[in-house]
C-alpha cells in the first residue's frame, strides 16, 4: 500500500510541476537596442533590434530587427515608415518545429509634448504583418497605441513609464496590451540605458518580463551659425 501511495505521490508531483511550466511561470526578458541618427531637419533613421527570451538569459524566443525612417514635421511631430523581420519560437522549450517567420510593414505618427516636467509621447501605428507558418501565410492587419510618459529625477536618473493597447483587426480584437515601468540613466551625452518591468498581456496569457535597452542618437547635422 505504501509503494502505491508512494507511486501516486510521484505521478500526482510530476503532473503538477509538467502543468505549471508554460510561459507564465517564467520570468522572461527582453533586450533591446535603438540606434537614431539624424541628417536633416526633417530626415532622420532608426535601426532596431530586440531579443527576446522566455527566461533571463536563455530558452529562445523571438529575434525583431526594424529599420524606421523619419520625417519630422515639427520638433514634436514625426511620421514614420518602417520595415521589419522577426523569428519567432512560440514553443517552451526544446522543439523541432520551425519558427514562424514575419515581415512586416509599418506607419506610424507619434508626438510630443510636456505637462510641467513631465515629457509625454503619444504613438499611433498601423501594421500589415506578413506570417509564414509551417503549414500557411497569412497577412493579419493591427492598430497599437502607445503613450509614454518620461519624468526626470535629476541629470543622469529618469522615471520612464508606458502603456500600450493592440487593436487585432482579425479574430480576437483586444488580443494584447503592454505595461511597462523602468528606471532610465543617461550614460553619455546621446546614449541612454533603461532597465524595467513589464506586464504583456497575449492572448490568454499573462507574462512577466524584464527589459533592458539602450538607445544611441546621433546628429550629422551642421551647427547653425550665428549671425
Amino acid at each position: 500500500m505504501k509503494k502505491i501511495l508512494t507511486i501516486f505521490l510521484i505521478l500526482l508531483v510530476s503532473t503538477t510541476l509538467k502543468a505549471q511550466n508554460t510561459t507564465e511561470d517564467y520570468l522572461g526578458s527582453w533586450y533591446t537596442l535603438g540606434l537614431s541618427h539624424q541628417f536633416t531637419e526633417h530626415f532622420s533613421l532608426m535601426p532596431y533590434a530586440e531579443l527576446r527570451f522566455y527566461e533571463p538569459s536563455s530558452n529562445y524566443n523571438l529575434t525583431f530587427l526594424s529599420l524606421n525612417a523619419n520625417y519630422h514635421i515639427k520638433n514634436s511631430q514625426t511620421l514614420t515608415l518602417a520595415v521589419a523581420y522577426l523569428d519567432i519560437d512560440s514553443y517552451l522549450g526544446n522543439d523541432n518545429i520551425p519558427n514562424t517567420i514575419e515581415h512586416r510593414i509599418m506607419e506610424q505618427y507619434s508626438k510630443k509634448h510636456k505637462f510641467g516636467s513631465l515629457n509625454i509621447q503619444h504613438r499611433l501605428r498601423v501594421e500589415q504583418r506578413f506570417l509564414k507558418y509551417t503549414d500557411r501565410n497569412e497577412l493579419q492587419h493591427r492598430f497599437r497605441y502607445r503613450l509614454s510618459l518620461k519624468y526626470p529625477l535629476n541629470k543622469t536618473l529618469f522615471l520612464g513609464l508606458t502603456e500600450e493597447p493592440f487593436v487585432n483587426f482579425q479574430d480576437q480584437v483586444f488580443h494584447e496590451n503592454r505595461f511597462y515601468v523602468a528606471i532610465g540613466f543617461n550614460l553619455l551625452k546621446h546614449t541612454q540605458l533603461q532597465m524595467g518591468y513589464m506586464k504583456h498581456h497575449i492572448r490568454k496569457n499573462n507574462l512577466n518580463r524584464i527589459q533592458v535597452g539602450i538607445s544611441i542618437q546621433t546628429d550629422s547635422r551642421k551647427p547653425k551659425k550665428l549671425l
